[in-house]
């Protein structure tokens, strides 16, 4: 059965004392079987919000719009207690968060073993238990830790942030997923430990699992590990297509920018933006900061358009 996850008309909103806020705006993605797709954008452009909704972890005053066609099946009309099946064992997080997905008073060990007794019956036996360990002490020491056993005995406050990124990292991993969302996964990491992560995840990602997406601030990341990127400004898809063609030559004034804000790119930072004004557009979120900009930027939405190598790009620069 194929194995792509499809995303047509994605909309989600926020109801907050009456108001209505709109975070993501008619997405449309098709992440492929195989490949490795990354999300970037600065916080705020709706990344994170995208990957939770595909997992049904919104919380209850979101709006969800759309259908996200995984396996003949639309993610969101499923059932809760459906909904629950597929979290963890067919598409899994890696959280961005460790201080809340890690339980203070359980031991690390147990609560990565845990994540598979969960999900299985069959692994609450003395076998299963063990199987579990056997998997948990493997990603624990791909994922960089020598001691292995003192990290299993260890509670998550005793541990650095960094340390707990990479132990939520090998908790997403647990049950062997066909997919994997990975939230900020390098998040609180030096450069090595950076690297080290990167090699686990290209690794996991072309052998073990059927397909990732990756929400990622680290272009390094993002360039030695996705095959394909999607850019998001206010929501919107600005630019997407293949990763090395998007970083080596990007289009769209906000990938430019982006480039541009890197350290070896000169540390060329975008124009402050005005959130509140992006909010009313009716064109282009990006209007205000862009260098590009025309009047009907701000009053109509640009359509996507595909360019010769295959991108698509929202900016009526190219249309």
């Amino acid at each position: 059965m194929n194995q792509d996850m499809e995303i047509k008309g994605l909309n989600v909103s926020f109801v907050d004392h009456g108001r209505e806020t709109k975070v993501v705006t008619d997405v449309d993605a098709t992440f492929s079987e195989g490949s490795i797709t990354g999300l970037i954008g600065e916080s705020g452009s709706g990344k994170s919000v995208l990957g939770m909704a595909i997992l049904g972890l919104l919380p209850g005053s979101a709006k969800v719009k759309g259908t996200c066609l995984y396996q003949g099946r639309d993610l969101f009309s499923l059932p809760e207690k459906e909904m629950k099946k597929v979290r963890g064992t067919e598409i899994a997080l890696i959280p961005q968060n460790p201080t809340e997905s890690l339980n203070p008073i359980r031991t690390v060990g147990r609560q990565l073993v845990e994540c598979v007794t969960a999900h299985e019956k069959s692994a609450k036996s003395r076998a299963g238990i063990r199987r579990a360990g056997i998997r948990r002490d493997e990603l624990l020491g791909r994922f960089g830790f020598q001691d292995v056993g003192r990290i299993n005995g260890s509670y998550s406050f005793e541990l650095s942030g960094g340390m707990n990124q990479r132990v939520v990292s090998a908790l997403g991993l647990m049950n062997c997923p066909k997919w994997v969302i990975a939230d900020e996964p390098t998040k609180g990491l030096d450069s090595i430990l950076r690297r080290q992560v990167y090699e686990v995840l290209k690794d996991i990602g072309r052998s073990e699992v059927r397909g990732m997406l990756v929400i990622t601030h680290d272009i390094t990341l993002a360039k030695a590990l996705c095959d394909r990127l999607m850019v998001l400004y206010g929501g919107c898809v600005m630019e997407k297509g293949n990763a090395q063609a998007i970083l080596e030559a990007p289009m769209h004034p906000y990938t430019r920018g982006l480039m541009d804000s890197l350290p070896e790119k000169g540390m060329r930072p975008i124009r402050r933006a005005d959130r509140d004004k992006e909010r009313c557009l009716a064109g282009c979120r990006f209007y205000p900061r862009c260098p590009w900009g025309e009047a009907r930027c701000g009053t109509e939405m640009p359509p996507e358009t595909t360019l010769l190598d295959g991108r698509t790009v929202r900016c009526f620069h190219y249309a």
